[in-house]
């Protein structure tokens, strides 16, 4: 009878821990992070190994791992906007709809659920702190252009911890009407608007917090940091920067718990320009900020939930890839696509002589590894000297003027002749594809089954609010 007993004890308490709503609830969202991309991501870090299969990231060790589908309340391929109302409300709404249904009504997002349950808010993002996923967990608005209406509802809500590389519409609405400048009305809020350093510094003081880069910082894509060296690291702010000033924040009152959406919203606009090396690079910026949050749960492993998310796809990535050294050649790279097309316009304006073919060619060879790792068609060459022919051969070689677009041309089409080299491929912008969901802590096997975007919302609400 003694023995019934205890085990009876047992049961009970194990069904208590697991009933236990989550004190502490990370939200991450991946932005444009499709099922292709984590593990293209997986790939080239087993193939910088030399091994077939993948090398797993934080987060894809999880214990419980899905998809979810992504289409709007009126399209098979959703917008950020509609998808990242999804992921903050539980429901669908029309594409370009901010945190409101697809008539216009205001929904109620998990962070107004948290705050309403005595949680400490933080809303991180990599893109600007009022874009479209940021700003469906704060606000209600027809459209995601009302950036300067999203930031007056930012200061309303009044959430401790915001964070994102700028601010869309400072002192104008999206119609050009004049308004007052918005950083001083977040200051007469309590907001206390700070970079990284100033943070650390001064955080303990500070009411509430407005994070964004300081003069001379900016959030860069990941393979730009990587490649600006050591000795330049301070003016690149990061995703774990965002997480871990979030993180150092919400904790000061260790009774209180939180709630905090931090967004990797790079690893879109990488699959926008097709670009494979800074997508992997984001993917693992992103896995680098969850660490800090999985070093926290294993401190507190009763009260601590993540997840792991993502809008949507983006790009129609697939790869056939055969053999390690494929994937690795993308180790060459060492700038985004952005980067370079900026990198050969300065060598053009600063000599202020139309670069040859060749010296173009080598430009290309030394940032790409074309014609030097990578072996290049005879067709490959011609396309690429028929663009050059095509843009930077007629250039006034001292003006930049468009010069950024034709150069885009050539550096695009480089890329392109790269990535295809590793057998990767794209096929265009959002898809409809499925996407990653991980999950880990108290309530993590509510999401153990494919779903629909609404459900991580709907789960997350009935896991810890």
């Amino acid at each position: 009878m003694k023995k019934i007993l205890a085990c009876l004890s047992i049961l009970l308490i194990t069904v208590g821990l697991q009933a236990a709503k989550p004190k502490y609830v990370f939200y991450f969202i991946g932005d444009g992070m499709g099922t292709n991309h984590v593990l293209m991501t997986e790939m080239y870090l087993a193939s910088l190994e030399g091994n077939i299969g993948v090398k797993p990231l934080c987060f894809t060790q999880f214990p419980v791992a899905s998809v979810s589908m992504t289409w709007s309340a009126d399209r098979n391929v959703t917008d950020s906007p509609a998808a990242g109302t999804a992921l903050a409300t539980g429901e669908k709404t029309r594409n370009g709809a901010i945190g409101v249904d697809p008539e216009g009504k205001p929904l109620e997002t998990l962070a107004e659920a948290a705050a309403a349950a005595g949680r400490a808010v933080g809303i991180v993002t990599t893109s600007s702190a009022n874009d479209a996923t940021p700003a469906a967990f704060v606000s209600h608005q027809p459209s995601r252009k009302n950036g300067y209406e999203i930031m007056l509802e930012m200061i309303d809500r009044g959430y401790a911890f915001y964070g994102g590389a700028d601010l869309i519409h400072e002192d104008r609405t999206f119609d050009r009407k004049p308004v007052p400048p918005i950083r001083p009305l977040f200051e007469a809020a309590g907001y206390t608007v700070c970079n990284p350093a100033e943070f650390r510094a001064g955080y303990k003081d500070m009411e509430k917090v407005l994070m964004l880069p300081g003069e001379g910082q900016e959030v860069s894509y990941a393979i730009d940091a990587l490649g600006d060296g050591p000795e330049n690291q301070e003016k690149h702010v990061t995703f774990s920067d965002f997480v871990s000033s979030a993180l150092t924040f919400l904790t000061r009152d260790p009774k209180q718990g939180f709630f905090l959406m931090a967004e990797a919203g790079e690893i879109d606009h990488a699959a926008h320009s097709h670009d494979a090396a800074t997508v992997i690079q984001e993917v693992l910026d992103m896995d680098a900020g969850v660490r800090i949050a999985f070093d926290f749960y294993r401190k507190h492993p009763r009260q601590t939930l993540i997840v792991i998310a993502s809008d949507h796809e983006t790009g129609g990535l697939t790869f056939a890839l055969r053999e390690p050294r494929h994937l690795a050649r993308l180790q060459v790279q060492k700038h985004s696509m952005n980067v370079l097309s900026d990198m050969l316009k300065e060598r053009m304006v600063s000599q202020k002589a139309i670069l040859t073919w060749d010296e173009t060619k080598a430009f290309l060879g030394d940032e790409l590894g074309l014609w030097k790792e990578v072996a290049v068609s005879w067709e490959n060459e011609k396309m690429l000297r028929d663009i050059y022919e095509a843009t930077i051969a007629k250039r006034d070689p001292g003006s930049a003027k468009d010069l950024y677009a034709d150069n885009s041309k050539i550096v695009s089409a480089a890329v392109d002749v790269l990535n295809r080299s590793c057998r990767i491929y794209w096929s265009g912008a959002h898809t409809s594809g499925y996407v990653p969901v991980f999950a880990i802590g108290p309530g993590s096997e509510l999401f153990s089954r494919r779903m629909d975007n609404v459900d991580v919302a709907r789960m997350i609400r009935q896991a810890a609010f």
